[in-house]
């Protein structure tokens, strides 16, 4: 009968998620995250170059790997689908969360009107609230945290040994996903000490036992938990511990009209700030006269804190709220977005509510007075949520009264608001509603979030909406950085505060995207495609022009990769040197639009020298098709040709015939197999005179030119061909061959002669 009203709540508010789930957008780090758990897991089967090597590889998978393993066992492979499932699971656990808060708090008092009080409050946090939708980082933990403070109630109350064990786990697996869980271990270890110092011999034994098991039992849910730290537990813990302690990260983020580096600068003041403008007036009141009730009663008699249980536990939770703010103080750490990363002060707080709810309602003697503070709590929970339904879908840019929410754009230039662009999802939609029957360009300035949102659209709106890195008919401007120039369509406003506009590109411009694509199809069709296969390729202006006559409606969603090669690999950035060639996958929704039946994608090359193009289409399977274009084949060819067409004899007649004319060597075999064009030869060349040679090649006395027959050649019309520049010195042999990692396939002696 207890846990009844806290699971009609439960239910209520499932029903209600499950009304509302499809009217949130996707978070800037939600892609990322599903990554990184797709890394680990590749890390778990023995890719140890899986995890990335940046500060990412801390972040715990506790919560993002079932949600993946939850994905891949139901067979989810639409980006919708995948999108709405981890928004059904995350705010699910939200939901779990609250229902733990609900079991406390009837444990603390027995009451279920005050249990049923806390699990609203816990739930009708707005910015939380929206919040536990699609933001998988710090909502887990945060329900996590309200978890473990019922696993320690427990714990604490029983005094068994399991249930320290079973704490230690739940600590364990909040530790996982943010290393800031530790404060609540650091607490509960606090409030052990008493128990040590007062207990017998024999309880002094038991409590050193379930305070060895607890901590035992958390340290290997950490290290059984995070795969990354199995090869070195120690030294990559305190990597782990260090790197989380000053985030590498440097945000830039509005805090009351004036921003800051967040890892150089950080206002004392930052989060109290951010929580008390952000929270409800009703919890904000409560939660506030909860800790004055506790403190003061504890200051009044110490030997209460531990005799009492109840205000021991009220104590640990002002250690849970308190420390961490301290610490962020204190240590000046990276905190930016608000106070996202201390969300689960939200757990502690919300609780200490409830001290605050009982103490209220036990103040008023007469039943009037009490009944006077039932309505206006009441009334205030009742306000909270009608505030959260005015500002649907955006509770997550909820204010409240202690900040100025009439005046127009007044929030906007002094706080961040919609930092992670979910807000960009209804901008999309608003566009694919007023062009109901053509392809929808947007540039791409902000390519993260608005592809997020595009992958969470139904197929065929995703499939009509098309990004470009730069160039797009229209611009979603974010909130700090509207120019008020008169070219707005239409934006969004919150509270009277723009969240974000969209500008009309293609009117100032006077070309749209579509004319582009379709001038450079246009432009290509006279020409032979570079690569023909389930897409044409073609060579125009500098650009890759890729084309697929007939197209499905499902090929807007192709993938591409893309690598090119420089004729010289210095062309290349220091990270790219190593590989040889410049990776440009594409998606061709970045690139690419349909029309008159035709997918078409266009991509502009590098403005150096290119010696060699592969490219193909891909999924998570493997490669659909994949083709290979030669810049250098395709001038060898041409030239080749001209000579062959003098009647000149071959110099050396084998695999390959190799002809000279004129200072160059001509390689060339008809009927070539696609292996012959992964051909490799030795060409070296013996001067006349060896002071020629360059200082390093004096020693062996002749310059080694070996090379591949993709960089200085090609297939063209079933033929390989290859052509050389000779040095410009007198020479006077030269041998030359093909070889494979097995040895020599041919060779052959030239004698020139001082010719």
């Amino acid at each position: 009968m207890v846990r009844h009203s806290g699971l009609a709540l439960l239910v209520a508010f499932g029903l209600a998620g499950l009304w509302v789930l499809d009217d949130y957008g996707v978070g800037w780090d939600a892609g990322t995250q599903r990554n990184l758990a797709a890394a680990t897991l590749d890390y778990v089967f023995g890719d140890d170059d899986a995890i990335p090597k940046d500060s990412d590889k801390f972040y715990g998978m506790a919560f993002e790997l079932p949600l993946l393993l939850t994905e891949r066992v139901l067979g989810l492979e639409d980006s919708r689908d995948i999108w709405l499932s981890r928004h059904l699971i995350t705010h699910l656990f939200f939901l779990a969360g609250g229902f733990f808060c609900y079991l406390l708090a009837y444990r603390l008092f027995e009451n279920r009107l005050l249990a049923a009080l806390a699990m609203l409050l816990f739930m009708l946090h707005p910015r939380l609230y929206a919040h536990s939708f699609f933001n998988t980082k710090d909502i887990p933990f945060l329900s996590m945290f309200m978890i473990c403070l019922y696993l320690t109630h427990r714990a604490f109350e029983k005094g068994s040994l399991w249930w320290f064990v079973v704490l230690g786990i739940g600590a364990g697996l909040l530790i996982n996903l943010r290393i800031m869980g530790a404060t609540l271990f650091i607490v509960v270890l606090a409030m052990q000490l008493p128990d040590l110092l007062y207990a017998d011999d024999n309880n002094r034994r038991r409590v050193l036992a379930s305070t060895a098991m607890c901590v035992l039992s958390s340290l290997l849910t950490v290290y059984v938990s995070m795969p990354y730290l199995w090869s070195d537990p120690l030294g990559r813990s305190m990597e782990w511990f260090y790197t989380f302690s000053q985030h590498p990260t440097n945000d830039y983020p509005l805090f009351r009209g004036e921003r800051f580096w967040s890892r150089d600068v950080h206002p004392p003041e930052y989060i109290p700030v951010w929580m008390s403008i952000t929270t409800a007036p009703l919890a904000l009141a409560l939660g506030i006269t909860g800790m004055l009730v506790v403190l003061m009663r504890g200051a009044c008699s110490i030997r209460n804190v531990f005799r009492n249980a109840r205000l021991r536990f009220g104590f640990l939770l002002v250690g849970c709220f308190v420390l961490p703010i301290v610490a962020v103080i204190v240590l000046s750490a990276n905190v930016y977005n608000g106070w996202r990363q201390v969300y689960f002060l939200h757990a502690p707080f919300c609780m200490l509510a409830v001290f605050g709810a009982h103490w209220t309602f036990s103040f008023f003697r007469s039943s009037r007075l009490r009944f006077s503070a039932y309505g206006a709590v009441g009334a205030g929970v009742a306000a909270v949520a009608a505030s959260m339904v005015s500002v649907h879908p955006d509770q997550h840019l909820y204010f409240n009264f202690l900040v100025d929410r009439t005046t127009p754009e007044h929030l906007r230039t002094r706080y961040q608001m919609d930092y992670w662009f979910t807000s960009f999802r209804y901008g999309l939609e608003h566009l694919l509603e007023q062009y109901p029957f053509s392809s929808v360009y947007v540039e791409a300035k902000l390519g993260t979030p608005l592809e997020a949102n595009r992958q969470i659209l139904p197929a065929a709106d995703r499939h009509r909406l098309f990004l470009h890195d730069d160039e797009g008919d229209f611009w979603l401007n974010e909130n700090q950085n509207i120019e008020s120039d008169g070219t707005d369509i239409y934006s969004l406003k919150v509270y009277g505060n723009t969240i974000f506009t969209i500008r009309d590109l293609a009117s100032q411009r006077g070309v749209k995207v579509d004319d582009v694509l379709r001038e450079a199809y246009l432009a290509s069709k006279p020409d032979e495609p570079v690569i023909s296969s389930d897409w044409d390729v073609y060579v125009v202006d500098g650009a890759l022009v890729y084309a697929r006559e007939s197209c499905m409606v499902g090929d807007a969603d192709a993938s591409f990769f893309l690598h090119v090669n420089p004729a010289d690999v210095s062309d290349l950035s220091e990270e790219r040197q190593k590989f040889g060639f410049d990776n440009l996958d594409f998606g061709f929704y970045r690139f690419g639009g349909i029309f008159d039946g035709v997918c078409l994608a266009r991509i502009e090359l590098p403005d150096y020298d290119i010696a060699r193009i592969s490219t193909g289409q891909f999924t998570s399977e493997g490669r659909v098709w994949s083709g290979e274009y030669s810049v250098a084949a395709a001038d060898a060819v041409a030239t080749a040709r001209e000579f062959l067409e003098k009647g000149l004899q071959p110099a050396v007649s084998s695999v390959f015939d190799v002809y000279i004319d004129d200072g160059e060597l001509i390689y060339a075999k008809s009927s070539c197999t696609d292996e012959d064009r992964d051909a490799r030869f030795f060409l070296h060349v013996n001067p006349v005179d060896v002071s020629d040679l360059p200082e390093k090649r004096s020693e062996s006395g002749f310059d080694n030119l070996d090379f591949n027959l993709w960089e200085h050649g090609g297939k063209a019309d079933g033929d390989c061909f290859a052509l050389v520049d000779l040095p410009d010195y007198d020479i006077a042999h030269i041998s030359t061959g093909q070889y494979t990692s097995d040895g020599r396939v041919w060779s052959e002696d030239l004698e020139i002669g001082d010719k």
